[in-house]
């Protein structure tokens, strides 16, 4: 199936590894390959995005698998509570380190795809298919992963654009003819 990919398409996927294994998570998910599309992005398609409002910083802002965000450390830290000090502590008597994830910790080589992130990349196939498009690029994963039905990158993409409309404004840039 990655021979019909586009380079940027290709690159969107090494990305979401890269989210993954920095999120240190042990499969990559659909919110993975969103971030990777989303990492990669330029031309008609960033500018379609962007217009939404669908950028990195979007998704990231409605990840619920974050525990703190550097916002909420700057928030405690104006009340009086140092977040580093308390890592500092925690680390020094349960052991260093101890706070990271395990899998982040010990994880290296490539990461396996999920069930979602297979589903979702299946599914951006099966849009260039019956749109009888020669390659996928990242319009077709964005696609797919909204086709997966994913609760997690749903609620990501819903934060800031209805999925139906962002649907829609993807079909609308595959249907334009090629500048």
């Amino acid at each position: 199936m990655f021979e019909r990919f586009t380079r940027s398409a290709r690159v969107a996927v090494v990305l979401a590894q890269e989210e993954a294994r920095d999120a240190g998570a042990d499969r990559i998910t659909p919110t993975h390959l969103l971030l990777g599309v989303l990492g990669t992005v330029d031309g008609e398609l960033q500018s379609e995005l962007g217009e939404v409002g669908l950028t990195v910083d979007a998704v990231r802002a409605a990840d619920v698998g974050r525990v703190l965000t550097d916002q909420d450390a700057d928030a405690l830290k104006g009340i009086g509570i140092d977040v580093a000090a308390v890592a500092d502590a925690v680390s020094e008597r349960f052991g260093f380190d101890v706070l990271r994830p395990i899998r982040k910790r010990f994880r290296a080589g490539n990461i396996p795809f999920g069930p979602g992130a297979k589903r979702s990349l299946q599914l951006a196939l099966r849009e260039a298919v019956n749109r009888k498009d020669r390659s996928i690029d990242g319009a077709h994963v964005v696609l797919g992963v909204l086709r997966s039905d994913d609760a997690e990158s749903l609620a990501a993409v819903e934060s800031v654009v209805p999925r139906d409309e962002l649907r829609r404004r993807l079909y609308d840039l595959l249907d334009r003819p090629a500048a």
